[in-house]
């Protein structure tokens, strides 16, 4: 299987927070943003809408910092899975995930971290702006190099025309 991620445009983000929705819905049967696995943040100065969520990161430092053994890989996907019977709620993968994308469950005191839904996204297929995508892992790094290209050249642009 190719490894896919998921990735998220933020100038696509409208706010609506149905990916969290979904997310509490799919895992849990409620809707309860306190208990999603991706969470949506309001960016006042800039304006937009960025999603946190758990990037899968190859080297994974999360998995590293458990001294439970609580988190582990799916072989089929990829993610991070939690291991809730063995999972302490200690929050030391919290504190070397580079993201900040882990947090506590408000009542179990147990880690959640996105696990992809087993291969099937859910904030991906209720996203109406299509802002949250599950891509091979290499066209998910292209769209990455051509947001920053166009953000680089933009600010070329705009310090161009200060210096005129």
């Amino acid at each position: 299987m190719t490894q896919k991620v998921l990735v998220f445009e933020p100038k696509k983000c409208i706010g609506c927070r149905l990916c969290e929705q979904m997310c509490t819905l799919t895992h849990y049967g409620v809707a309860n943003p306190s208990k999603a696995r991706i969470r949506i943040i309001r960016d006042h100065h800039s304006q937009l809408d960025i999603a946190t969520y758990c990037h899968q990161c190859s080297d994974a430092p999360c998995i590293d910092a458990c001294n439970f053994d609580a988190l582990s890989r799916d072989p089929q996907t990829n993610a991070i899975l939690v291991d809730e019977e063995k999972c302490v709620g200690c929050r030391k993968c919290i504190q070397e995930c580079p993201y900040a994308a882990p947090s506590i469950h408000p009542e179990k005191e147990v880690v959640l971290i996105c696990d992809l839904c087993g291969g099937s996204p859910q904030c991906v297929n209720i996203c109406p702006e299509n802002s949250i995508q599950y891509l091979d892992i290499q066209k998910a790094n292209n769209i990455y190099k051509s947001i920053y290209i166009t953000e680089i050249a933009q600010k070329l642009i705009e310090e161009d025309k200060t210096n005129e």
